[in-house]
């Protein structure tokens, strides 16, 4: 059974629904990056951070590849760097006509 598209929408939009997460995924539109540069750049738990990359990864958000010992994270498709930016744009549209009173 595949989701309706309006359950796919509500799934990608409920991973993204987390400070943390979407500060990764921020973080992520960069470049790749290890679980310890993410804990670092986020002032995170490693463990805290683990879950959530675990959860973008299953959403389908985010991909991983092993190099080595490390596991490197990202973004996995240039379309959610593009969600982003789209959604900041949405946000500076909406606060400006607030403010003009439109």
């Amino acid at each position: 059974m595949t989701l309706n598209l309006t359950e796919s929408k509500v799934r990608f939009l409920e991973s993204l629904a987390d400070k943390t997460r979407l500060r990764i995924v921020e973080a992520l539109k960069e470049r790749e990056k290890t679980v310890s540069q993410l804990v670092q750049e986020l002032g995170a738990t490693q463990s805290n951070i683990s879950g959530h990359l675990r959860l973008l990864k299953i959403s389908g958000i985010i991909k991983s590849r092993q190099e080595g010992k490390y596991v490197y994270y990202s973004l996995s498709s240039s379309a959610i760097a593009d969600f982003l930016t789209k959604l900041e744009d949405m946000l500076a549209i909406m606060r400006r006509e607030a403010l003009e009173g439109v």
